[in-house]
């Protein structure tokens, strides 16, 4: 049965759910929390969430990873990814340890949680202490309580970007990096959830044509 034909057997409130599962997705790049659902439906209890996304799975519009807060796919469109299978463990320089659940998967989705994610991009070296490169990209969140042991990016009365550690008892930010300039923290920017770093990816190689293996 085609996704329309699907459609048609949702109820008002099924259909609603449908529509704003499939904008976050698409538009955010990842589906909202069961409690985000229940906030923007003023459904109080997640048991009623969940009748609503276990009625979209059963009429074949959705399916959901089990244990994963945000892993709800649509049937009907390619996903952007943010959960991959586990290969195995390794330790530097060490061999790999095959992972024997062959259908284990591994979540990035807590990286982007959120409803005020965004990322900073990196320019330069600065940090590469901290193993952050030019190049990198800082993932963002912007909402997201500033607590002791986690790490914020900030701007300092230069307006300039650095890295901070919340201290554990004070709360004070301090800088991330050994001998950083000293510097009044003017704003926090958010907490760091994550580090992305791009590698080239190799073009597929183009077959050779009759002519060229003459």
């Amino acid at each position: 049965m085609s996704v329309t034909g699907k459609k048609s057997s949702l109820t008002k409130r099924q259909r609603e759910i449908y529509e704003f599962l499939r904008d976050k997705i698409i538009n955010r790049g990842y589906g909202p929390t069961v409690r985000e659902i229940g906030q923007h439906f003023e459904i109080r209890s997640p048991n009623g969430v969940m009748c609503h996304l276990k009625a979209l799975e059963r009429k074949g519009l959705i399916s959901r990873e089990q244990n994963m807060s945000r892993a709800i796919q649509l049937a009907d469109s390619p996903q952007n990814r943010l959960s991959v299978s586990l290969i195995g463990s390794t330790a530097s320089g060490g061999p790999v340890q095959p992972n024997v659940s062959s259908d284990e998967l591994i979540s990035f989705s807590a990286m982007f949680e959120g409803g005020d994610v965004g990322c900073l991009k990196v320019e330069g070296n600065l940090f590469a202490p901290l193993h952050i490169c030019n190049g990198d990209f800082l993932i963002i969140n912007r909402e997201a309580p500033v607590q002791p042991g986690c790490h914020v990016a900030a701007l300092d009365d230069r307006h300039s970007v650095i890295i901070c550690i919340v201290q554990e008892g004070t709360n004070h930010l301090v800088p991330a990096l050994a001998g950083a300039f000293n510097s009044t923290t003017r704003q926090v920017l958010g907490v760091i959830t994550g580090v992305i770093r791009k590698f080239r990816i190799p073009a597929v190689p183009v077959a050779a044509t009759t002519t060229e293996l003459k």
